[in-house]
Protein backbone atom coordinates (compact mmCIF):
# COMPACT_ATOMS: atom_id res chain seq x y z
CA UNK A 1 0.00 0.00 0.00
CA UNK A 2 1.44 3.39 -0.89
CA UNK A 3 1.22 6.46 1.25
CA UNK A 4 0.69 9.56 -1.73
CA UNK A 5 0.15 13.32 -0.92
CA UNK A 6 -3.46 13.63 -0.01
CA UNK A 7 -5.71 15.04 -3.46
CA UNK A 8 -9.45 15.53 -4.06
CA UNK A 9 -10.78 12.47 -5.43
CA UNK A 10 -11.92 12.76 -8.88
CA UNK A 11 -15.60 12.00 -9.06
CA UNK A 12 -17.38 8.94 -11.29
CA UNK A 13 -17.01 9.83 -14.87
CA UNK A 14 -19.26 8.71 -17.76
CA UNK A 15 -20.98 5.09 -15.70
CA UNK A 16 -23.16 3.73 -17.65
CA UNK A 17 -24.96 2.04 -15.35
CA UNK A 18 -24.66 0.75 -11.44
CA UNK A 19 -25.36 -2.91 -9.78
CA UNK A 20 -26.17 -4.17 -6.29
CA UNK A 21 -26.86 -0.32 -5.68
CA UNK A 22 -28.19 3.18 -6.61
CA UNK A 23 -26.24 5.71 -8.10
CA UNK A 24 -23.49 6.60 -5.87
CA UNK A 25 -21.13 9.64 -6.15
CA UNK A 26 -17.37 10.58 -4.61
CA UNK A 27 -19.35 13.85 -2.85
CA UNK A 28 -22.32 11.67 -1.57
CA UNK A 29 -19.96 9.03 0.45
CA UNK A 30 -18.06 11.62 2.06
CA UNK A 31 -18.09 10.86 5.71
CA UNK A 32 -16.74 7.07 4.79
CA UNK A 33 -13.66 6.30 3.95
CA UNK A 34 -13.87 4.56 0.39
CA UNK A 35 -11.53 1.56 -1.09
CA UNK A 36 -12.13 2.38 -4.83
CA UNK A 37 -11.40 -0.83 -6.47
CA UNK A 38 -10.63 -0.21 -10.39
CA UNK A 39 -11.20 -3.65 -11.75
CA UNK A 40 -12.42 -5.56 -14.67
CA UNK A 41 -14.09 -9.56 -14.77
CA UNK A 42 -11.48 -10.55 -17.51
CA UNK A 43 -8.13 -10.11 -14.86
CA UNK A 44 -7.13 -12.99 -12.67
CA UNK A 45 -5.58 -10.53 -10.15
CA UNK A 46 -8.66 -8.77 -9.95
CA UNK A 47 -10.70 -12.01 -9.09
CA UNK A 48 -8.21 -12.99 -6.62
CA UNK A 49 -8.51 -9.67 -4.58
CA UNK A 50 -12.54 -9.97 -4.45
CA UNK A 51 -12.79 -12.14 -1.70
CA UNK A 52 -10.53 -9.81 0.67
CA UNK A 53 -12.84 -7.08 -0.41
CA UNK A 54 -15.95 -7.83 0.77
CA UNK A 55 -14.46 -9.61 3.53
CA UNK A 56 -13.14 -5.75 4.55
CA UNK A 57 -16.55 -4.66 3.57
CA UNK A 58 -18.14 -7.36 6.14
CA UNK A 59 -15.54 -6.66 8.96
CA UNK A 60 -16.05 -2.04 8.91
CA UNK A 61 -19.05 -1.63 6.77
CA UNK A 62 -20.50 -0.88 10.12
CA UNK A 63 -17.71 1.57 11.02
CA UNK A 64 -17.51 3.40 7.90
CA UNK A 65 -15.96 1.72 5.09
CA UNK A 66 -17.67 1.59 1.84
CA UNK A 67 -15.94 -0.57 -0.76
CA UNK A 68 -17.08 0.41 -4.44
CA UNK A 69 -16.37 -1.66 -7.47
CA UNK A 70 -15.56 0.69 -10.73
CA UNK A 71 -15.95 -1.99 -13.66
CA UNK A 72 -13.45 -1.12 -16.61
CA UNK A 73 -13.20 -3.19 -20.05
CA UNK A 74 -10.18 -5.33 -20.75
CA UNK A 75 -11.82 -6.38 -23.70
CA UNK A 76 -14.74 -5.24 -26.20
CA UNK A 77 -17.36 -7.76 -24.82
CA UNK A 78 -16.60 -6.52 -21.16
CA UNK A 79 -18.65 -3.37 -21.55
CA UNK A 80 -21.83 -5.43 -22.32
CA UNK A 81 -23.90 -4.63 -19.16
CA UNK A 82 -25.08 -8.12 -19.46
CA UNK A 83 -21.66 -9.92 -19.49
CA UNK A 84 -20.89 -8.22 -16.35
CA UNK A 85 -23.69 -9.18 -14.55
CA UNK A 86 -22.80 -12.56 -15.17
CA UNK A 87 -19.69 -11.99 -13.72
CA UNK A 88 -20.56 -10.83 -10.85
CA UNK A 89 -22.95 -13.53 -10.16
CA UNK A 90 -20.70 -16.28 -10.99
CA UNK A 91 -18.10 -14.50 -8.61
CA UNK A 92 -20.94 -13.35 -5.77
CA UNK A 93 -20.10 -10.23 -5.70
CA UNK A 94 -22.77 -7.93 -3.67
CA UNK A 95 -20.50 -5.01 -3.59
CA UNK A 96 -21.61 -1.75 -5.64
CA UNK A 97 -20.87 -2.20 -8.52
CA UNK A 98 -19.78 1.19 -11.40
CA UNK A 99 -20.09 0.41 -14.82
CA UNK A 100 -17.28 2.35 -16.28
CA UNK A 101 -17.74 1.43 -19.84
CA UNK A 102 -15.47 3.73 -21.02
CA UNK A 103 -12.45 4.03 -18.74
CA UNK A 104 -13.49 7.22 -18.26
CA UNK A 105 -12.92 7.18 -14.39
CA UNK A 106 -10.30 4.50 -14.77
CA UNK A 107 -8.29 7.43 -16.63
CA UNK A 108 -9.46 9.94 -14.06
CA UNK A 109 -7.64 7.59 -11.45
CA UNK A 110 -4.24 7.31 -14.19
CA UNK A 111 -4.63 4.04 -14.30
CA UNK A 112 -2.79 1.73 -17.09
CA UNK A 113 -3.31 -1.52 -15.44
CA UNK A 114 -5.70 -3.81 -13.52
CA UNK A 115 -6.18 -4.01 -10.53
CA UNK A 116 -5.79 -0.59 -8.71
CA UNK A 117 -6.83 0.29 -5.11
CA UNK A 118 -7.64 3.68 -4.37
CA UNK A 119 -7.97 4.21 -0.61
CA UNK A 120 -10.03 7.84 -0.07
CA UNK A 121 -10.50 9.54 3.18
CA UNK A 122 -13.72 10.69 4.79
CA UNK A 123 -12.86 14.03 3.83
CA UNK A 124 -12.69 12.86 0.23
CA UNK A 125 -9.07 13.17 -0.20
CA UNK A 126 -7.15 9.98 -2.11
CA UNK A 127 -4.66 8.42 0.97
CA UNK A 128 -3.31 5.73 -0.38
CA UNK A 129 -2.84 3.50 -4.05
CA UNK A 130 -2.06 -0.19 -4.17
CA UNK A 131 -1.52 -1.85 -7.83
CA UNK A 132 -1.72 -5.29 -8.82
CA UNK A 133 -3.02 -7.89 -6.33
CA UNK A 134 -3.60 -7.43 -2.61
CA UNK A 135 -3.21 -9.50 0.62
CA UNK A 136 -5.69 -8.41 3.20
CA UNK A 137 -2.85 -7.71 5.67
CA UNK A 138 -1.94 -4.81 3.14
CA UNK A 139 -5.38 -3.09 3.14
CA UNK A 140 -6.47 -3.91 6.92
CA UNK A 141 -3.89 -1.35 8.80
CA UNK A 142 -4.72 1.03 6.67
CA UNK A 143 -8.56 0.79 6.64
CA UNK A 144 -8.31 0.77 10.44
CA UNK A 145 -6.24 4.13 10.32
CA UNK A 146 -8.38 6.24 8.37
CA UNK A 147 -11.08 5.32 10.25
CA UNK A 148 -9.71 6.34 13.53
CA UNK A 149 -9.19 9.54 11.64
CA UNK A 150 -12.74 9.84 11.24
CA UNK A 151 -13.56 8.93 14.73
CA UNK A 152 -14.25 5.92 14.64
CA UNK A 153 -13.13 2.99 16.67
CA UNK A 154 -13.01 -0.34 14.58
CA UNK A 155 -11.54 -3.43 15.91
CA UNK A 156 -7.87 -3.69 15.39
CA UNK A 157 -7.51 -7.54 15.50
CA UNK A 158 -6.13 -8.04 12.38
CA UNK A 159 -6.93 -10.89 9.65
CA UNK A 160 -3.88 -12.71 9.44
CA UNK A 161 -4.62 -14.32 6.15
CA UNK A 162 -6.76 -13.98 2.98
CA UNK A 163 -10.32 -15.41 3.48
CA UNK A 164 -11.00 -18.96 2.14
CA UNK A 165 -13.06 -18.60 -1.03
CA UNK A 166 -13.66 -20.80 -4.25
CA UNK A 167 -12.20 -18.41 -6.72
CA UNK A 168 -9.01 -19.17 -5.25
CA UNK A 169 -9.37 -22.48 -5.63
CA UNK A 170 -10.68 -22.54 -9.27
CA UNK A 171 -7.99 -19.81 -10.70
CA UNK A 172 -5.54 -20.67 -8.02
CA UNK A 173 -2.45 -18.51 -7.21
CA UNK A 174 0.35 -16.86 -8.54
CA UNK A 175 4.02 -18.58 -8.12
CA UNK A 176 7.57 -17.97 -9.01
CA UNK A 177 8.28 -19.60 -12.26
CA UNK A 178 4.63 -20.28 -13.85
CA UNK A 179 3.87 -20.13 -17.10
CA UNK A 180 2.87 -16.33 -18.51
CA UNK A 181 -0.86 -14.92 -19.23
CA UNK A 182 -0.53 -15.03 -23.33
CA UNK A 183 -3.12 -13.12 -24.90
CA UNK A 184 -3.34 -13.63 -28.42
CA UNK A 185 -4.92 -10.80 -30.41
CA UNK A 186 -2.48 -8.55 -33.00
CA UNK A 187 -2.82 -5.64 -30.40
CA UNK A 188 -0.75 -7.26 -27.64
CA UNK A 189 1.04 -10.10 -29.62
CA UNK A 190 3.33 -9.83 -32.47
CA UNK A 191 3.39 -13.06 -33.78
CA UNK A 192 2.27 -17.08 -33.05
CA UNK A 193 5.12 -19.90 -33.19
CA UNK A 194 4.00 -21.16 -36.32
CA UNK A 195 6.67 -20.78 -39.34
CA UNK A 196 4.61 -17.79 -41.38
CA UNK A 197 3.68 -14.31 -41.17
CA UNK A 198 -0.16 -14.02 -40.68
CA UNK A 199 -2.40 -11.20 -42.05
CA UNK A 200 -5.04 -9.51 -39.68
CA UNK A 201 -8.28 -9.41 -39.95
CA UNK A 202 -9.01 -11.97 -42.79
CA UNK A 203 -9.08 -15.75 -42.79
CA UNK A 204 -5.45 -17.59 -43.19
CA UNK A 205 -4.81 -21.22 -42.90
CA UNK A 206 -1.96 -22.35 -40.36
CA UNK A 207 0.14 -24.58 -40.60
CA UNK A 208 1.56 -26.51 -37.63
CA UNK A 209 5.18 -27.20 -37.47
CA UNK A 210 4.53 -30.09 -34.87
CA UNK A 211 7.70 -28.69 -32.43
CA UNK A 212 6.40 -26.55 -29.94
CA UNK A 213 8.48 -24.27 -27.56
CA UNK A 214 7.41 -23.42 -24.40
CA UNK A 215 4.60 -20.53 -23.38
CA UNK A 216 4.16 -19.91 -27.13
CA UNK A 217 0.73 -20.16 -28.55
CA UNK A 218 0.33 -22.08 -32.04
CA UNK A 219 -2.46 -22.38 -34.68
CA UNK A 220 -3.22 -24.98 -36.50
CA UNK A 221 -6.26 -24.69 -39.38
CA UNK A 222 -8.05 -22.01 -40.72
CA UNK A 223 -8.67 -18.50 -38.58
CA UNK A 224 -8.89 -14.70 -38.23
CA UNK A 225 -6.36 -13.35 -36.37
CA UNK A 226 -8.08 -10.27 -34.59
CA UNK A 227 -7.26 -7.07 -32.63
CA UNK A 228 -8.12 -8.87 -29.41
CA UNK A 229 -8.09 -12.44 -30.04
CA UNK A 230 -8.44 -15.10 -32.87
CA UNK A 231 -11.39 -16.14 -34.41
CA UNK A 232 -12.15 -19.59 -36.08
CA UNK A 233 -12.93 -19.73 -39.61
CA UNK A 234 -14.89 -22.67 -40.78
CA UNK A 235 -14.60 -24.75 -44.01
CA UNK A 236 -10.59 -25.31 -43.97
CA UNK A 237 -9.35 -28.61 -44.93
CA UNK A 238 -7.54 -28.79 -41.59
CA UNK A 239 -9.39 -32.23 -39.70
CA UNK A 240 -8.36 -30.87 -35.77
CA UNK A 241 -8.19 -27.06 -35.88
CA UNK A 242 -6.65 -25.89 -32.69
CA UNK A 243 -5.30 -23.22 -30.58
CA UNK A 244 -1.85 -24.97 -28.88
CA UNK A 245 0.40 -24.15 -25.95
CA UNK A 246 2.66 -25.82 -24.38
CA UNK A 247 2.98 -24.27 -20.99
CA UNK A 248 6.01 -24.87 -19.05
CA UNK A 249 4.15 -24.52 -15.54
CA UNK A 250 1.35 -24.30 -13.69
CA UNK A 251 -1.72 -25.78 -11.56
CA UNK A 252 -4.61 -24.19 -13.10
CA UNK A 253 -4.98 -23.54 -17.05
CA UNK A 254 -7.39 -21.21 -17.91
CA UNK A 255 -8.92 -19.88 -21.18
CA UNK A 256 -10.59 -16.48 -22.05
CA UNK A 257 -13.20 -17.62 -24.64
CA UNK A 258 -16.20 -16.68 -26.17
CA UNK A 259 -18.08 -16.54 -29.34
CA UNK A 260 -18.65 -14.02 -32.66
CA UNK A 261 -22.41 -13.84 -32.48
CA UNK A 262 -23.32 -14.01 -29.09
CA UNK A 263 -24.37 -17.62 -29.30
CA UNK A 264 -23.58 -20.79 -26.92
CA UNK A 265 -20.39 -22.54 -28.32
CA UNK A 266 -18.23 -25.75 -27.43
CA UNK A 267 -14.71 -26.61 -27.28
CA UNK A 268 -12.90 -29.93 -27.18
CA UNK A 269 -10.00 -30.35 -24.82
CA UNK A 270 -6.67 -32.45 -25.19
CA UNK A 271 -4.08 -32.59 -22.88
CA UNK A 272 -0.84 -33.85 -24.40
CA UNK A 273 -2.66 -35.76 -27.29
CA UNK A 274 -5.11 -36.75 -24.56
CA UNK A 275 -8.45 -36.48 -23.38
CA UNK A 276 -8.24 -34.49 -19.81
CA UNK A 277 -8.76 -37.43 -16.91
CA UNK A 278 -11.81 -36.67 -14.24
CA UNK A 279 -8.96 -35.63 -11.78
CA UNK A 280 -7.61 -32.93 -14.60
CA UNK A 281 -10.90 -31.20 -15.39
CA UNK A 282 -10.79 -27.79 -14.37
CA UNK A 283 -14.41 -26.11 -12.68
CA UNK A 284 -16.00 -25.66 -16.56
CA UNK A 285 -14.64 -28.78 -18.39
CA UNK A 286 -16.31 -32.15 -18.77
CA UNK A 287 -16.13 -35.07 -20.08
CA UNK A 288 -18.60 -36.14 -22.25
CA UNK A 289 -18.73 -39.58 -24.67
CA UNK A 290 -15.08 -39.54 -23.53
CA UNK A 291 -13.97 -36.68 -24.55
CA UNK A 292 -13.26 -33.42 -22.35
CA UNK A 293 -15.25 -30.88 -23.34
CA UNK A 294 -15.96 -27.19 -22.07
CA UNK A 295 -19.18 -24.87 -23.27
CA UNK A 296 -18.89 -21.25 -23.95
CA UNK A 297 -22.01 -19.01 -23.01
CA UNK A 298 -20.63 -16.15 -22.63
CA UNK A 299 -17.06 -14.50 -22.72
CA UNK A 300 -15.42 -15.03 -20.07
CA UNK A 301 -12.14 -17.10 -18.21
CA UNK A 302 -13.05 -20.57 -18.30
CA UNK A 303 -11.14 -22.59 -15.87
CA UNK A 304 -10.22 -25.54 -17.73
CA UNK A 305 -7.14 -27.49 -15.82
CA UNK A 306 -6.62 -28.31 -12.28
CA UNK A 307 -3.60 -29.89 -10.87
CA UNK A 308 -2.62 -30.59 -7.96
CA UNK A 309 0.61 -29.44 -8.30
CA UNK A 310 2.75 -27.29 -10.94
CA UNK A 311 3.34 -29.32 -13.90
CA UNK A 312 4.17 -28.80 -17.45
CA UNK A 313 1.68 -29.95 -20.45
CA UNK A 314 1.01 -29.10 -23.61
CA UNK A 315 -3.17 -28.08 -24.40
CA UNK A 316 -4.95 -28.42 -27.44
CA UNK A 317 -8.00 -26.50 -27.76
CA UNK A 318 -10.33 -27.56 -30.93
CA UNK A 319 -13.20 -25.68 -31.96
CA UNK A 320 -16.22 -28.21 -31.70
CA UNK A 321 -18.70 -24.69 -33.35
CA UNK A 322 -18.00 -22.21 -36.01
CA UNK A 323 -18.14 -19.17 -33.75
CA UNK A 324 -15.47 -19.69 -31.09
CA UNK A 325 -12.96 -16.99 -30.34
CA UNK A 326 -10.36 -17.15 -28.16
CA UNK A 327 -8.36 -14.31 -26.40
CA UNK A 328 -5.66 -15.07 -23.55
CA UNK A 329 -4.31 -17.87 -22.29
CA UNK A 330 -4.05 -17.33 -18.28
CA UNK A 331 -2.46 -19.47 -15.29
CA UNK A 332 -2.60 -19.60 -11.50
Amino acid sequence: MQLIPATPAPEFKEISGWANSSPLSIKALKGKVVILDCWTYTCIFCLRTMPTLRRLQEKYGSHGLQVVQAHSAEYHFATDHSNIKKALARYNSNLPVAFDTKNKTWEEYGNTYWPKHVVIDHAGFVRYEHAGYGDITEFEPVIAELLEEAGKKPALVYDEKNPDDEIFDTYGMHFAGMAPETCVGYSRMRRFGNNQTFKTDEPEVAVDPSTHFDNVPYLRGKWIWRREGVQFAPGGKEAKPAIIMKYNSAKRMHGIMGTSDGRPGRVELRLDGNPLSKEQLGRDARIENGASVADINWPFMHNLVKTEKPEVHEIEIIPKSDNFVFYTFVFG
